[in-house]
């Protein structure tokens, strides 16, 4: 398994792996998701076939409401100074291959990502991860990586879910997936 930075050579793949794993349409693609040049996106690749990615952030001083789109009450102090001061990190998105998720390669993107993130500057890092009915367990591997849980809420995709702007793979009658955060000190 080799872990590089993303590259637009790699959309096709990317959207595929998504279609995949969010649902067709979740993603309208990594070129323009990543394209903000403070996003940092990683590649899993074996071979020729990306089997996974992940992206992060720095977010700008007090842009944890807008990123959390005014959703989250009570911020713990540590998560809201950082927030205040600059040096607050997001991992947006991390997504694995079914056929390759217990192989380390999650593992790998959150370990590489976090790195980058940190050497950016954070000293706090949050990560969100889409919980459905088909979701893989995260929490295990959180706490392995020194994260705690932190919150659980709805997030934009329910209204585009229920709209019907993509085709979610763990869609029912309703959307039915949540976004759970997970946060961290980096010192």
């Amino acid at each position: 398994m080799r872990i590089q930075e993303y590259s637009s050579s790699q959309e096709g793949a990317v959207r595929a792996l998504t279609d995949r794993i969010f649902g067709e349409g979740f993603f309208a693609g990594p070129g323009d998701a990543w394209r903000d040049p403070d996003t940092l996106a990683l590649i899993a690749t074996e071979g020729d076939d990306v089997i996974g990615f992940a992206s992060g952030r720095l977010i700008p001083e007090h842009g944890l409401s807008d990123f959390l789109e005014g959703q989250i009450g009570e911020i713990p102090s540590a998560i809201s100074e950082a927030d205040a001061s600059g040096k607050l990190g997001v991992i947006e998105t991390v997504a694995v291959a079914p056929e390759h998720r217990g192989s380390g390669v999650g593992t790998k993107l959150l370990r590489v990502l976090h790195d980058h993130i940190v050497g950016y500057g954070a000293d706090k890092l949050i990560i969100t991860f889409r919980r459905g009915p088909s979701s893989s367990k995260v929490k295990d591997l959180m706490e392995r990586l020194g994260y705690e849980f932190w919150t659980s809420m709805e997030s934009y995709w329910h209204d585009r879910c229920d709209r019907g702007e993509f085709k979610c793979v763990d869609r029912t009658d309703a959307c039915n997936c949540r976004a759970e955060i997970y946060l961290t000190k980096v010192y």
